[in-house]
């Protein structure tokens, strides 16, 4: 791909990271937690792959303890990569797409309910067996890698579906660093 396609495909990127960001802002009135979030958001999105996109992801949460922030975490992961699920699935029912584009994110609409099932069994497992926790939050990120080389072998680039991926591996990424940080 020359140069200006990577820069095209940059700036989509870029424009789906920026769209979700804004979409999962908090409201107004809680824009200073962007601003300054809270020591115990501070101390989890530090050790993540990003610190920005962490605290975007959780540092509205409402939490005093690390399992309440996994818990809070953890719900929002499902969330965010179930709607995410629901967004790939309609892109692979459109028929104008390439038949191989749509068989790969026919492969990422399984590999998102794979991703889900981990972070809603590393949410349930949060009060039973955190090691067992911090083990589904890592391999929950496992689907997106997966949706992503699928994506690859088509040489079809869907940057919407880049960005989510990227946000699934974030949320996995926090997921095993609170995890880990309770003992995981």
């Amino acid at each position: 791909m020359d140069s200006h396609g990577n820069i095209v495909i940059m700036k989509q990127v870029a424009a789906a990271i920026a769209l979700f960001l804004v979409v999962h802002s908090p409201s107004p009135t809680n824009a200073m937690i962007l601003d300054s979030p809270s020591k115990l958001v501070d101390g989890v999105c530090k050790k993540t792959l990003n610190y920005a996109d962490c605290v975007s992801a959780i540092g509205s949460a409402s939490a005093s303890d690390l399992k309440t922030l996994a818990r809070v975490s953890l719900e929002r992961a499902v969330s965010n990569t179930t709607n995410s699920k629901d967004y790939i699935d309609k892109l692979a029912k459109d028929k104008s797409r390439a038949p191989a584009l749509i068989r790969a994110l026919k492969e990422c609409v399984s590999d998102y309910e794979s991703s889900a099932a981990s972070f809603k069994s590393a949410k349930m497992e949060l009060d039973e067996d955190i090691s067992s926790a911090n083990y589904d939050a890592k391999v929950a990120g496992d689907g997106a890698d997966s949706c992503d080389t699928s994506l690859k072998a088509t040489k079809k680039d869907v940057p919407s579906v880049k960005a989510r991926n990227y946000f699934v591996k974030l949320y996995s990424n926090i997921g095993f660093v609170i995890t880990e940080q309770l003992g995981g």
